[in-house]
């Protein structure tokens, strides 16, 4: 993996282009030094301005990730077969929640650090193992229940894996972004999620096989995140596996973060709640439209995270050192950057959502232009719960998460099939964008709350 001179010419502590240590031989009292230089680092302004580049560009390319491949797809398939990698991307990212649960900002702002990356890392097997075997089994019971067909259920399972590889990464950039390197897993992401992207398209270009495609992307992606940890740990000498802090035991770490698992495995249950009212009442080709349309919904939610993301670090430094006035000040400024996107945004989809969607996707999207709309809105909500949800957990108050996701999660399993059931995709879009304005207000003013107290 590349890196600029600049980002890899000095890594000592306040130096030019890092935080750390290139030395993996270094003592512990240059190891001392650099963990308490750790927040200083996260605001050097060429670390930060790296992390915001490469965050920028790593999750932008994760986001549309699945835009890209259902763009190629349309083209050398069918809109079956878009509709079925549709089901299958969502099953995987309701699975991958699972995987990474909910740990990532917690990891990140767990600045003294109470927990060790060994705890962090067993903890990562355990998650990952549940994560393929409850996949596979839900995959089992849709092909006796609901009567899957063989592609179909190999497409989700190869799905899965692929994104096994994303949960396997993440618990390294969260120690990464721990130690204010947000830009060395920056740097990774976007090389291998672009790299992995661009072999699905060739591959299912050549062969027309959404299988084989999803197989050969799994396959690069996990050499691809092997060779790059390596060059990073010789680099870097990150992650930091050594360095103190008392529990390196992943049974604890889990238990805190039960309730984050649940809120962020819920959230996104909410959120793909229509997907599956579709697949149980209409079909893959319904699947594919309303798969279609719903692409731009994450857009608010991928742009409010380029903004808060690289602020985990120091927006944690500021409730850990007591200043309840900045930390509120930090919150409430994010709040008014997601209302100018979402207004940018759904302007953009009203005038030139459906022409460009259409043309990407090679169909005529013309009568969902109110849905689209709609969708988009709703995407504006959902960014605004996932800051708030990012702010009590650096609060540490996550327990008080999982009542408002258990509420909403209920009324979108009943709700979303009789609604898609009534007015088909128009049900879908307005079932949503509810679960996401109830969502956002309970979080807000729970957030609000817990931030006055100091």
């Amino acid at each position: 993996m590349a890196s600029s001179e600049e980002a890899m010419s000095d890594t000592r502590c306040g130096g030019e282009g890092g935080s750390l240590d290139d030395s993996s031989s270094a003592t512990s009292d240059g190891a001392a030094k650099g963990e308490r230089s750790a927040s200083d680092v996260s605001r050097d302004p060429k670390v930060l301005r790296s992390a915001y580049l490469w965050n920028t560009a790593g999750s932008m390319l994760n986001a549309f990730q699945s835009v890209i491949m259902l763009m190629v797809l349309t083209r050398v398939c069918d809109a079956v077969t878009a509709g079925v990698f549709t089901l299958a991307y969502a099953n995987a990212n309701l699975f991958l929640t699972m995987g990474n649960f909910g740990m990532r900002n917690f990891e990140a702002s767990d600045v003294e650090p109470r927990n060790g990356f060994a705890a962090y890392a067993k903890s990562r097997v355990v998650t990952v193992v549940a994560m393929v075997v409850c996949s596979w089994a839900y995959l089992a019971f849709s092909a006796v229940r609901v009567g899957y067909p063989a592609d179909k259920v190999w497409a989700v399972a190869l799905m899965t894996l692929f994104k096994c590889v994303d949960v396997i990464e993440d618990v390294f950039d969260g120690s990464f972004q721990q130690q204010g390197r947000l830009d060395v897993a920056g740097r990774q992401m976007t090389l291998r999620v672009g790299s992995a992207t661009l072999l699905f398209c060739i591959v299912a270009a050549m062969t027309g096989s959404l299988v084989v495609a999803t197989g050969a992307a799994t396959i690069w992606a996990l050499a691809f995140l092997f060779v790059s940890l390596m060059f990073i740990q010789r680099r870097y000498s990150l992650p930091a596996w050594h360095r103190e802090a008392p529990n390196q035991s992943p049974w604890p770490l889990l238990r805190q973060c039960v309730p984050l698992f649940v809120a962020t495995f819920l959230l996104f249950y909410i959120g793909n709640a229509p997907k599956w009212a579709i697949d149980a009442v209409m079909d893959d080709v319904a699947q594919a439209h309303y798969g279609f349309i719903a692409m731009p919904v994450f857009v608010v939610n991928l742009l409010s995270q380029f903004v808060y993301m690289p602020m985990v670090r120091p927006i944690s430094d500021m409730w850990d050192a007591g200043d309840g006035r900045g930390f509120r000040h930090a919150f409430v400024r994010q709040v008014g950057i997601i209302g100018a996107i979402t207004a940018v945004c759904v302007g953009g989809a009203a005038v030139l959502g459906v022409p460009v969607l259409s043309v990407l996707y090679n169909t005529d999207l013309s009568p969902y232009r109110v849905e689209l709309c709609v969708l988009v809105l709703g995407g504006g909500f959902l960014a605004l719960a996932s800051l708030a949800n990012m702010g009590i957990t650096v609060m540490r108050q996550q327990d008080k998460l999982v009542l408002g996701y258990v509420a909403v999660a209920v009324a979108a399993w009943f709700g979303s099939t009789a609604a898609v059931r009534a007015w088909g995709i128009s049900g879908a879009a307005l079932c949503y964008i509810a679960c996401m304005v109830v969502l956002a207000g309970w979080f807000g003013t729970m957030f609000w709350i817990e931030a006055r107290g100091r």
